[in-house]
C-alpha cells in the first residue's frame, strides 16, 4: 500500500515538474492552471499582456528593460474541456480587485467557462485528484490518529460522514463528461415507461426493493417530473446541458440532516431542483430490475415490449454504472451513494452472476464504503440520525454482510468482512410502511413487536429474512473459516461442536414462527410469492449450515456420510418443490435460478457424485442411503429444471455446467460399460460351477414343485452358457465430494463433456 500511494505521488510529480507554467507564476513560484490564452491567475491580477509559455524557460536570457514581450503561444482550440464551477464561482475574482462583481447566480445556475489549456498542462484528472486528496476519510478506528485525541480529550468529537464541510469546492468537468451525462439523461424521456415499471416492481416486492424503499423513490419520481418534466421530454439539447451541469452541482453538495429529519424530507432534498447523480442512477437500477417481470396488463399484447427486451437491462446497467462512476468524480460519500452500489450490485448479479468477477468487485466497493461509513461499528453514530434513515442502514449492513458470507462460501474465498470486527445491530422487523411513521403511529408500530424486535403477527418480510439470517451469519463464516484454515483434526472437532452448540442457542431464541419455517413443511396457504419466497431462503439458509458443517467434517475428520446425504436430500426437495410453482418462477425468476445454482446445485451434487459412488461398491447394500430409482428421477428433474433457465439470465453458466455434470454422471450409470476387454481386466471369468450355483433355483427365487422339476425349460439350458456377475464398475470420473464449492465447480470447468459415454 506505501508503495502505490510512493508510486502515485512520484508519478504526480513527475507530471507536475514537467508541465510549463506561465512566466508569471514561474517567477513568483504560484501555481498556473495553464490556460491559454491568460491562465486565471494572470486574469484576476490584470496581467494578461505578461501571461506567456516559453517553450524553454530555463534557457531564455535576461530580458532587457522596455523589450517587446514574448508573443503568447497560439491556443490549442482543445474543445475537450470546462470548468463547472459551484455556486461560489464569485471567488475566481480577488476580494481586492476593484472590478464590479457579477451579479449573483441563483441557486438552478451554473456557470460554465469554455477554456484552452496550454498543451504542456497535466491531464485534469490528475490536477483534481491532487487537489482532493484533504478530502473527507471516512470512519477512523481504534488505531487511527484520531483515537488519540478522543482517549485524551473527553470532549473531543469526531466529525461523522454525514454531515461534510458546507463549502463547495468546485469541479472541474470534461466536456465528455457532460456529454456523458447528458445523454445519460435521454433514458427519462419515457416517464410514462418508468414510473410503470418501478411501480410494477415495487408491487411484486411489496414496497421493498433491494435496499431503496418505495416511499422514497415515489418522491423522487415527483419532483424530477414536477421541475424537470418538460426537459426531459423534449430533450432540448441546451437545457439538457443546463440540467446535466446543475446535477453535477448538487451531487458535489453533501445533504444534511437531523434526528427530526422525515422521510419526505430527506427525499425532496435530493430531488426537484436538488436532483443529484445518485437518484438518477437508483431509477435506473430499479426499473432494470423489473425488466423480467412480466406486466400483467400487457399479458395479451401482441406488441413486444420494449421493456422486456434483455438490451434494455443491459442499458439500465450502463447508466446506473455511468452514474456511479459520476459520483465517485463529485466524491459522494453517503447513504444515497451506498444505495446506488447495492441496487446497481443487484442488477449486475442479474445480467452476469453472482459470481461474475466484476460482481464479486463491487461487492467489495459495498464492503468498503460499509466500512468508510462506520456502519460495522455503529448505526446512529452522532444521534443526529432519523429513525427510518437508522433502519435502513442496519438492513444495509445486514445485507452487506451475509451476502459476502454467502458469496465466499460459494467461491471457497476468504470473507473480506468478518464478525470478529463489527458490532451487530439487527434491524426491527417493521415493514416499509411503519419505519416511516412518526410519533404516536410509529409507537404504535413498535408496541407490535416482541422482546427480539420480530413481529408478533408471523408475517414474513424482507427485512425478517435479514434479521434471522444475521444471527446464523457468523455460523456460516465460522464454517468457512474451518474449511480454508489449517487446524488439527481435534480443534475441528472442538470448533464444530461449538459452532452447532451456538447455532442451537440462537435457534432456541427465534419465535415460533420462524422454528415452524425450519422444521416443518412450508405452508403455502394464504401466504403472497414473497412470502413464500423468503420463507424457503430461511429454509435452506438453516440446512445450508448443517451441510456445509458435514461436509467439513467429513474431509478433515473423517466423519461418514449419513447425514450429509439426509440434509442434501432434504434441500433437494424443497427446491424441486418450489420451483414447480409457476407464480414463483415468473415473478422471481432471477431468485429462483439463484437458488437452484447455489443451494440446488451443492446438494444435487452430494447426491450425484455420493450414487455413483454406491453404484461402484462391490456389493450393492440391502439398504442403501440413497433410493436408486427415487435418486435418479429427482437428479433427471433437477437437471430439467438448470436446462429450463434463460440464457440470459446470469446463473445460467453455472447452471448449464451443473446439469451436463449431472446428465453426465445418469449416464455413467443408467448406461454402464459391458466391454469384453473391460470383464477380462477387471474380474476373473467365473467356472461353470459357480454358472450353475447362480441359475439355481433357490437363487432365482423360483418354486420348487415336482412340475418345475421334471420340466425341461430350454430357456433355462440356454441361459446355462452366459456369464451373469457384473463386472468391477470404474467409471473413470474422479469427482469431488468433500471439498467445498469451489472444487466441484473447478470440476465442472475441467470436465471434457464432449467425450462419449462408453
Amino acid at each position: 500500500m506505501y508503495f502505490a500511494v510512493w508510486k502515485s505521488s512520484l508519478v504526480l510529480a513527475t507530471l507536475v515538474i514537467s508541465s510549463r507554467s506561465c512566466e508569471p507564476c514561474r517567477r513568483s513560484k504560484l501555481r498556473c492552471d495553464h490556460v491559454v490564452p491568460a491562465c486565471g491567475r494572470c486574469v484576476r491580477r490584470r496581467c494578461v499582456d505578461q501571461c506567456v509559455y516559453h517553450p524553454n524557460p530555463l534557457t531564455q536570457g535576461r530580458r532587457k528593460e522596455g523589450a517587446a514581450p514574448l508573443t503568447p503561444l497560439t491556443s490549442t482550440h482543445d474543445e475537450d474541456s470546462i470548468i463547472v464551477d459551484s455556486v461560489e464561482t464569485s471567488s475566481l475574482e480577488s476580494p481586492t480587485t476593484p472590478a464590479a462583481q457579477p451579479p449573483p447566480l441563483r441557486t438552478t445556475e451554473v456557470v460554465t467557462r469554455e477554456v484552452h489549456r496550454a498543451a504542456s498542462a497535466p491531464p485534469l484528472h490528475l490536477r483534481d485528484e491532487s487537489a482532493s486528496r484533504t478530502g473527507m476519510q471516512g470512519f477512523l478506528g481504534e488505531t487511527s490518529v484520531i483515537s488519540i485525541f478522543v482517549d485524551g480529550i473527553n470532549n473531543f468529537r469526531v466529525p461523522s460522514p454525514d454531515v461534510e464541510s458546507p463549502h463547495v469546492p468546485k469541479i472541474r468537468v470534461s466536456h465528455d463528461r457532460i456529454a456523458q451525462g447528458c445523454k445519460v439523461l435521454s433514458f427519462l424521456k419515457d416517464k410514462h415507461m418508468l414510473n410503470r415499471l418501478v411501480s410494477r416492481w415495487y408491487e411484486v416486492c411489496e414496497d421493498e426493493g433491494c435496499i431503496c424503499i418505495e416511499p422514497i423513490m415515489k418522491d423522487w419520481l415527483w419532483g424530477l417530473g414536477v421541475h424537470h418534466g418538460d426537459v426531459l421530454r423534449d430533450q432540448n439539447p441546451e437545457k439538457i446541458r443546463k440540467l446535466c451541469e446543475l446535477l453535477w452541482r448538487n451531487t458535489q453538495t453533501p445533504i444534511t440532516f437531523d434526528e427530526n429529519t422525515t422521510a419526505k424530507q430527506w427525499a425532496r432534498a435530493s430531488t426537484g431542483p436538488n436532483i443529484r447523480w445518485e437518484v438518477i442512477g437508483l431509477i435506473a437500477a430499479v426499473a432494470g430490475q423489473c425488466a423480467n417481470i412480466p406486466d400483467p396488463s400487457n399479458l395479451f399484447n401482441k406488441k413486444k415490449n420494449a421493456a422486456a427486451h434483455p438490451s434494455f437491462l443491459r442499458q439500465m446497467n450502463d447508466i446506473a454504472e455511468t452514474c456511479l462512476s459520476f459520483c465517485r468524480d463529485c466524491e459522494a460519500m453517503g447513504d444515497m451513494f451506498t444505495w446506488l452500489l447495492m441496487e446497481t450490485y443487484c442488477l449486475i448479479a442479474m445480467i452476469k452472476g453472482e459470481s461474475h468477477h466484476a460482481t464479486y468487485t463491487l461487492s467489495g466497493e459495498i464492503i468498503s464504503s460499509v466500512v468508510a461509513m462506520g456502519f460495522h461499528q455503529e448505526i446512529k453514530m452522532n444521534g443526529r440520525v432519523p429513525f427510518f434513515l437508522e433502519e435502513i442502514r442496519k438492513r444495509f449492513f445486514a445485507q452487506t454482510y451475509c451476502g459476502e458470507i454467502g458469496i465466499a462460501t460459494f467461491l471457497g474465498r476468504p470473507p473480506r468482512l468478518s464478525h470478529r470486527y463489527c458490532n451487530f445491530d439487527p434491524p426491527l422487523d417493521l415493514s416499509v410502511s411503519q419505519i416511516v411513521l412518526e410519533g404516536d403511529a410509529l409507537a404504535m408500530a413498535l408496541a407490535g413487536l416482541d422482546d427480539k424486535g420480530f413481529n408478533t403477527a408471523g408475517r414474513v418480510h424482507r427485512v425478517t429474512w435479514m434479521k434471522t439470517w444475521l444471527r446464523f451469519a457468523p455460523e456460516r463464516e465460522d464454517i468457512l473459516d474451518l474449511a480454508l484454515g489449517q487446524y488439527s483434526r481435534e480443534e475441528i472437532l472442538h470448533r464444530a461442536e461449538a459452532i452447532q452448540k451456538r447455532s442451537d442457542q440462537h435457534l432456541a431464541g427465534l419465535p415460533t414462527f420462524i422454528k415452524k419455517i425450519r422444521d416443518e413443511p412450508i405452508e403455502t396457504e394464504g401466504r403472497s410469492p414473497t412470502d413464500i419466497l423468503f420463507m424457503t431462503v430461511i429454509r435452506q439458509a438453516f440446512r445450508a449450515n448443517d451441510l456445509l458443517l458435514q461436509r467439513v467434517l467429513i474431509r478433515k475428520a473423517g466423519a461418514s456420510s449419513e447425514k450429509l446425504i439426509h440434509v442434501a436430500r432434504s434441500i433437494l426437495k424443497d427446491i424441486l418443490l418450489m420451483s414447480q410453482r409457476h407464480d414463483l418462477g415468473t415473478l422471481f425468476q432471477t431468485d429462483i435460478a439463484s437458488l437452484l445454482a447455489v443451494q440446488g446445485l451443492r446438494s444435487a451434487a452430494v447426491i450425484a457424485v455420493e450414487l455413483l459412488k454406491q453404484e461402484q461398491l462391490p456389493v450393492y447394500p440391502k439398504e442403501p442411503l440413497l433410493p436408486r430409482s427415487q435418486t435418479i428421477q429427482d437428479l433427471a428433474v433437477f437437471a430439467a429444471r438448470l436446462g429450463a433457465i434463460d440464457p440470459s439470465d446470469g446463473s445460467f453458466g453455472i447452471c448449464d455446467q451443473g446439469r451436463k455434470a449431472i446428465t453426465h454422471i445418469l449416464d455413467r450409470i443408467l448406461s454402464p460399460s459391458n466391454r469384453p476387454d473391460q470383464l477380462q481386466a477387471t474380474r476373473k471369468p467365473p467356472t461353470q460351477q459357480d454358472r450353475n450355483a447362480q441359475l439355481s433355483p433357490e437363487s432365482l427365487d423360483i418354486p420348487t414343485n415336482d412340475i418345475a422339476q421334471n420340466c425341461n425349460f430350454p430357456m433355462l439350458s440356454a441361459m446355462s452358457g452366459m456369464d451373469f456377475t457384473m463386472p468391477d464398475l470404474n467409471f473413470g470420473i474422479e469427482a469431488p465430494f468433500l471439498g467445498p464449492d469451489n472444487d466441484f465447480m473447478q470440476w465442472l470447468e475441467n470436465m471434457d463433456w464432449e467425450r462419449p459415454a462408453q
